[in-house]
């Protein structure tokens, strides 16, 4: 957690406020007591653990577990409309793993802007997305040569990219027994059971929800099936920007970490652009 986080957070509070189409005192309520809790926060935590803690206190103000429930069913069903065409673009496996983390754009708890005609350009347009960092031959090996994968899913929406990326994995390894993780219950526009089992993942994937509340994964938190999923799989495939700020110090190999730079803090020590693309093996 560094300061710059901060304002990442209390944006998710005006964008709360806006869903709820919340007045001016209201607002400031609710801003009022976020700011506390970040003001007496444990700065040593990931933010994904940080805003995972927010969460609970802004559901509890707002009387609402799941504020974000009817932007994430659009957002699946846009996706759902959208795989048709989608699979149309994909020739190989670069192009199904660029348009994947190319979905990761589809995050409500980040400061970037975006709507859906800027997710439909993004991922029908596809040969112009470039990995910043590529170790993509070595997950296609490792994909290859694996009996099993555990794969961390991120985001409503691009959960449906994530299913066609199983379906080619599964092309390429008939053999690789697949478990598709979500959050244990609703957190900002993370993905929960019920959105998998909506875009049809079931049927291609055992699922697995993590047990705990935090944006993104924090293994500390997660219950004991997942830690034991996460700890005996040949392969961990992680989505988004949250899964890697959880993970990305956890002393395991064989984990690829897929994702959008969303903010600076994480760009820059990676030396790429914001909102780059990025397929990155984890260094053991």
């Amino acid at each position: 957690m560094q300061k710059e986080c901060i304002n990442c957070d209390l944006n998710q509070v005006k964008k709360i406020c806006k869903i709820l189409n919340y007045n001016f005192d209201q607002e400031k309520q609710l801003t009022d007591l976020v700011k506390q809790e970040l003001e007496d926060c444990d700065m040593s935590l990931t933010n994904p653990e940080v805003m995972g803690k927010l969460w609970l206190k802004i559901t509890k103000f707002i009387n609402s577990k799941d504020p974000y429930k009817t932007i994430k069913k659009e957002y699946n069903d846009l996706l759902l409309s959208l795989e048709d065409e989608i699979k149309k673009h994909i020739h190989s496996f670069e192009d199904i793993l660029n348009i994947s983390i190319a979905s990761n754009l589809i995050d409500f708890a980040a400061k970037h802007q975006f709507n859906q005609e800027d997710v439909k350009k993004l991922l029908l347009e596809n040969q112009k997305l470039k990995l910043s960092i590529n170790d993509s031959d070595k997950l296609k090996k490792k994909i290859l040569e694996s009996q099993s994968l555990l794969y961390i899913g991120d985001n409503c929406g691009e959960i449906v990219c994530d299913k066609l990326f199983i379906e080619y994995i599964q092309q390429m390894n008939p053999h690789l027994s697949i478990t598709y993780a979500v959050r244990g219950q609703p957190v900002v526009n993370d993905i929960t059971y019920e959105d998998a089992c909506y875009v049809g993942m079931d049927k291609i994937a055992n699922i697995i929800d993590n047990g705990t509340y935090t944006l993104g994964t924090v293994l500390r938190k997660t219950n004991q099936k997942f830690k034991d999923i996460f700890n005996q799989s040949d392969l961990i495939i992680c989505k988004g920007q949250g899964n890697y700020e959880g993970l990305i110090h956890e002393k395991r190999k064989d984990i690829f970490f897929l994702f959008m730079a969303k903010c600076e803090i994480v760009a820059q020590p990676l030396a790429v652009d914001r909102l780059s693309i990025i397929c990155m093996q984890k260094n053991v």
